[in-house]
């Protein structure tokens, strides 16, 4: 398993747009509507994700695991840049 400097190190560079360029440690989840999508991200985050046909998951989800004695969790909304600069401030 890969140490937490060597997490952060990927965490830099795919931040730096480096990802565009080499290939860095990724796992992608896709699939139609309904078809487990949402089951699989719970396997692995052991965190539960909406299921309602009104609340699925509907925007790129990104899970960064980091070993630590306490446990955290936190969540953000990262507009794309086709957003307006009213929406940026909407979704923050």
């Amino acid at each position: 398993l890969a140490s937490p400097v060597q997490l952060d190190i990927i965490d830099r560079l795919r931040a730096l747009g480096i990802s565009n360029f080499v290939a860095l440690p990724q796992l992608a989840v896709v699939g139609d509507q309904s078809s487990g999508k949402s089951s699989v991200l719970e396997s692995f985050s052991e965190l539960p994700f909406p299921r309602d046909s009104g609340l699925c998951t509907r925007f790129a989800t990104q899970i960064i695991f980091r070993r630590a004695s306490t446990s955290s969790v936190k969540v953000s909304i990262i507009p794309g840049p086709a957003r307006s600069r009213q929406e940026v401030e909407r979704l923050r």
